[in-house]
């Protein structure tokens, strides 16, 4: 049997180069391909070998897939604006609810037991940017998140069903990481979207998380879903495991536009 033996390469550099850049691309390996030449001016001229310029190459493309990967999540989550907890300003949070604990959930270890967050109360105090932050965070870290009001959620399980795909969006709907709703109880969702909404949710129910806020308290939630029995059944399945925050106190958002000599804005949030 015939055996390889090793051969020198004489190939100019130009056609290494050219050589390498096309390997790279087949590979699709984009950040490899932009920086391996100067990231190996970089360690040739801090004395290293070739094992670190491997290492600081790959550290490179791997550094680039998690930020695109980010991006994308971000993208996918559909936030109505990117707020992180860096914004808030602990001395204006609701009593009972601190940086401190935001920070712990902000890790996203919930989202491992498929533990839920309810953040209640008053418009203005918060919920929606703290609800937004944690979403944030866990699109950080890679997590299949996407941010709904209720009313657009109830509107997009009506569309599936009309159009008989309504098991298909459920799937997709119980498959993400994290569900945020925001906004239940600002709109009627009517008796059929009830069913619908209870239905979207039961389906997380011990497997994915989900993030949601109300201006009502529990014991307001049946003018949402029409019956007791509904109502009931919704809550032992979203307080099962579950932290709650109440946020109710005065306006945060209130407090930071008398702080910043302006009106606070007209569009409604929570």
């Amino acid at each position: 049997m015939a055996t390889l033996s090793p051969r020198r390469c004489s190939v100019s550099e130009p056609v290494m180069k050219a050589r390498i850049e096309l390997l790279l691309v087949e590979l699709k390996l984009p950040s490899m391909r932009r920086m391996h030449e100067k990231i190996a001016k970089e360690v040739l001229s801090a004395g290293g070998d070739f094992g670190s310029y491997l290492h600081s190459l790959l550290e490179e493309e791997v550094s680039e897939r998690r930020s695109r990967r980010v991006q994308r999540r971000m993208k996918e989550a559909r936030f109505r604006q990117i707020k992180t907890l860096d914004e808030l300003e602990e001395q204006e949070l609701p009593k009972g609810v601190t940086m401190q604990l935001l920070r712990e959930l902000a890790q996203g270890e919930y989202m491992d037991t498929a533990t839920n967050i309810l953040a209640l109360g008053g418009s203005g105090t918060g919920k929606s940017h703290v609800c937004t932050a944690l979403g944030v965070a866990a699109c950080r870290m890679g997590k299949r998140v996407r941010f709904f009001t209720a009313a657009e959620l109830v509107s997009e399980l009506e569309a599936a069903q009309e159009k008989h795909t309504l098991h298909r969006y459920l799937k997709r709907f119980a498959s993400l990481d994290l569900a945020i709703i925001d906004e239940l109880g600002y709109l009627a969702i009517g008796e059929h979207g009830a069913d619908l909404l209870f239905q979207a949710l039961s389906e997380r129910h011990e497997r994915q998380s989900i993030i949601l806020n109300s201006n009502l308290a529990f014991e307001e939630w049946g003018s949402i879903f029409g019956t007791e029995r509904l109502t009931v059944a919704l809550l032992d399945r979203l307080t099962h495991r579950a932290h709650i925050l109440e946020m109710n106190g005065p306006s945060y958002r209130l407090k930071s536009a008398r702080r910043a000599g302006g009106k606070p804005a007209g569009t409604k949030a929570s």
